[in-house]
């Protein structure tokens, strides 16, 4: 019998398991035998994340400067009762070109756009707001509607309408989407085309609230338009 448990004792295979200490420590000399190995990448790609953050941090804090200084000058502009001279939409052209890009920017190509239209320049309106009104800008819808004004005091109501129709489009309001499309169904009533109009105002209808003053106007004028359609 002792025999026997001794042959056991001997036939059973060591266990190959090592401590969790012992695996741990391995696996600490084996990262730190890489690191020794490597300790130029290492070095070198953590003064490239030193590098990046801090820039980061830089360009983030440049460019909250230029926007603070951008809105402060802007509301300097709009206060100088010298705006509306020539010599005052040229320093709005200046600002326009110095903060490029920002939304103060985009703020004083409509002033300059008013600027010109009120001094009876239509078309050079045109030119400052064409590609505003086209951009993702959050004054795009805004550029547009003016951009149609723009372009009925130039003479040309197909392009009116079209930059009415373009600035409802890209309307998030649903109020500026209503006053962009009624500008340009008013555009085809002055136009003579009373049905184009009507088609608007139908458009306008299904999107108003049912018995609503809004409704109600909008019905009245659709119901005009269409008759001075049926009469021609």
């Amino acid at each position: 019998m002792a025999s026997s448990s001794s042959t056991v004792s001997r036939t059973r295979p060591a266990s190959s398991s090592l401590h969790p200490d012992d695996a741990m420590a391995l696996r600490a000399a084996a990262l730190s035998a890489w690191a020794k190995r490597n300790a130029r990448i290492i070095i070198g790609l953590s003064v490239l994340a030193v590098l990046v953050v801090g820039g980061l941090v830089v360009w983030n804090y440049l460019k909250g400067q230029r926007e603070a200084q951008a809105a402060q000058e802007l509301l300097a502009l709009r206060q100088n009762p010298a705006v509306a001279t020539a010599a005052g939409a040229r320093e709005v052209e200046t600002f326009i070109q110095q903060y490029d890009g920002t939304t103060e920017a985009d703020e004083a190509r409509l002033m300059l756009a008013e600027l010109r239209m009120n001094a009876g320049n239509p078309r050079g309106a045109i030119s400052e707001l064409t590609e505003l009104a086209g951009s993702g800008s959050t004054l795009a819808p805004q550029a547009g509607m003016m951009l149609g004004s723009a372009h009925a005091q130039a003479g040309d109501r197909a392009a009116a309408i079209r930059a009415y129709e373009a600035a409802a489009e890209k309307s998030r309001l649903r109020y500026q989407r209503f006053e962009a499309l009624g500008q340009a169904a008013l555009q085809h009533e002055v136009g003579g085309n009373y049905a184009g109009a009507a088609e608007i105002y139908r458009r306008l209808l299904a999107e108003a609230e049912p018995n609503s003053q809004q409704a109600t106007v909008v019905e009245m004028r659709m119901t005009e338009a269409l008759a001075r359609a049926t009469a021609r």
